[in-house]
């Protein structure tokens, strides 16, 4: 996430869709902040949902309900706008062979930081056999000024 207001709309969405006690399980939002710690993502999604008019009840406080309905993870690299070798490759990998075409800045960033620190790290197993939707948010015009590193990775 990069300013927040995608993951706090699906967080709070799916919160509220997946609040009865009908459904056994309830998808699990993962967010990947480009540009700033989870901790500053908790805390920014929570004020966004607070702007949104989200009524929290049992006496817990906003944040809490965002940190129960969605991980953050880091996934800021070298920081905002900055990429590193890797993920530049990750991007260009996955747009030859794939076709799906990300930006460096935003949504390549989170999702190499998503298959390198999530899929591949301590708890990879758990994601097995599993469903996994990755909400591109587009961020096309942050591939201009990676064009002629993104052209050195091919």
């Amino acid at each position: 996430c990069g300013s927040g207001g995608t993951a706090a709309g699906i967080t709070v969405g799916m919160g509220l869709a997946f609040e009865s006690e009908i459904f056994q399980s309830k998808p699990i939002v993962h967010a990947m902040g480009v540009c700033d710690s989870p901790d500053y993502f908790y805390n920014y999604v929570a004020g966004i949902a607070d702007e949104m008019g989200l009524v929290v009840v049992d006496g817990m406080t906003t944040e809490d309900y965002i940190r129960k309905n969605m991980i953050a993870h880091q996934g800021k690299g070298l920081g905002y706008a900055a990429s590193t070798p890797e993920e530049l490759d990750f991007i260009s990998t996955l747009a030859l062979e794939t076709g799906v075409v990300l930006d460096p800045v935003y949504s390549g960033k989170a999702l190499y930081h998503f298959f390198t620190t999530v899929l591949e790290g301590d708890e990879a197993e758990s994601y097995r056999g599993k469903n996994i939707l990755f909400w591109h948010t587009g961020g096309a015009l942050g591939m201009f000024d990676k064009a002629d590193d993104l052209l050195s990775t091919m």
